[in-house]
């Protein structure tokens, strides 16, 4: 666990603190952002386990404060490593949770929704997309022992939706939506001090994942998760940022710098994915589409269990972009999803 003061000014009052937690995953781990006020408050709230919630509680200890102190949470988005504690620690302190309510399904489990329900649209997305039907059901369990280990029973949330502000004593948080990486991803923006607390829609070192929705599709249908996280960059691009405080990882700045990084990598995927379309169409003279798993498996051939998961996530997003620019076209056939170009690019 790491705790560390963030500040830009020496002689602030209204002190930050990151507390960093490991989560089981392969990133490591994860940021909370306590701010010591007289409304204190967390920015995300870790991972769901009883070592978190441990870990979190001795980083407040440390400085002064306990769990029932806090009165808001404030999340970017739904997932487990960013909302886990969140209804714990409502229970213990009656704070209220703000999210979007677009991602208010991923942060609260409802028993009265079966995992069965919730897991559908998974395995019906892993079978379009061409898995073998061992993989699909090996995924779908480790996604329903996912569900039943790691989420919260429910608990009340209040939504926000983009342009509001939260008070503090010496600054205010405007509320940006950013989706992309969720559809209800935001960011908390602090135009005084050039403070963005970015959640997982900025990372330094990560390019974030534009995630296919699968729960929640009559909701999401027109939902395209990298056209929107493109165009939510932008929107963080002409902010006056002097510091990102990211859901993974340390602080840093120069946001301008890291978007164009980003940008850059999601070009040269959709080239990697057209030189792949264009190799198999020469090859079986155009007769046949491919299945987002083939072409998942030639990008990224050493992907195992949830990882498999998120390389179709990032090839379906360019695969969406390519389609959308005509270029490329999809089509149903057995049951399953192909695609293939619709003339050399």
């Amino acid at each position: 666990m790491t705790l560390e003061i963030i500040n830009l000014k020496q002689k602030a009052m209204t002190l930050i603190h990151r507390i960093e937690i490991p989560v089981p995953f392969p990133i490591g781990s994860v940021n909370c952002y306590f701010i010591e006020d007289s409304l204190p408050t967390l920015i995300d709230a870790g991972f769901y386990s009883e070592d978190s919630l441990r870990r979190v509680s001795l980083a407040l200890e440390k400085i002064g404060h306990r769990l029932s102190d806090i009165k808001r949470i404030l999340l970017t988005h739904g997932h487990i490593d960013h909302m886990g504690l969140a209804g714990e620690i409502f229970r213990m302190s009656g704070a209220e949770v703000f999210i979007h309510p677009l991602d208010r399904d991923k942060t609260i489990w409802s028993p009265e929704k079966k995992v069965e329900e919730r897991i559908e649209g998974f395995s019906r997305f892993l079978r379009e997309a061409g898995l073998p039907e061992t993989l699909i059901q090996t995924l779908s369990h480790q996604m329903s022992e996912h569900f039943k280990r790691f989420f919260p029973d429910k608990f009340d949330v209040k939504y926000i939706g983009g342009g509001e502000s939260f008070a503090f004593d010496e600054f205010s948080l405007k509320v940006l939506l950013t989706p992309g990486h969720t559809p209800g991803s935001v960011c908390f923006f602090d135009p005084r001090e050039g403070r963005l607390f970015s959640g997982d829609h900025l990372l330094e070192n990560i390019s974030p994942n534009p995630l296919i929705e699968t729960e929640n599709q009559d909701l999401n249908r027109d939902y395209k998760s990298l056209s929107s996280y493109l165009s939510s960059l932008e929107v963080i691009r002409n902010l006056d940022v002097a510091l990102i405080l990211p859901g993974h990882g340390f602080p840093f700045s120069n946001h301008r710098k890291r978007i164009n990084a980003i940008i850059d990598h999601h070009r040269m995927r959709k080239k990697e994915i057209l030189n792949i379309l264009k190799t198999y169409s020469e090859r079986v003279s155009g007769l046949h589409g491919m299945t987002l798993f083939a072409i998942n498996q030639q990008l990224f051939p050493n992907l195992e269990g949830y990882d498999i998961f998120l390389g179709l996530s990032e090839t379906h997003a360019h695969l969406q972009i390519l389609e959308g620019e005509g270029v490329v076209r999809s089509y149903q056939e057995q049951g399953g999803q192909l695609y293939s170009l619709n003339s050399p690019p």
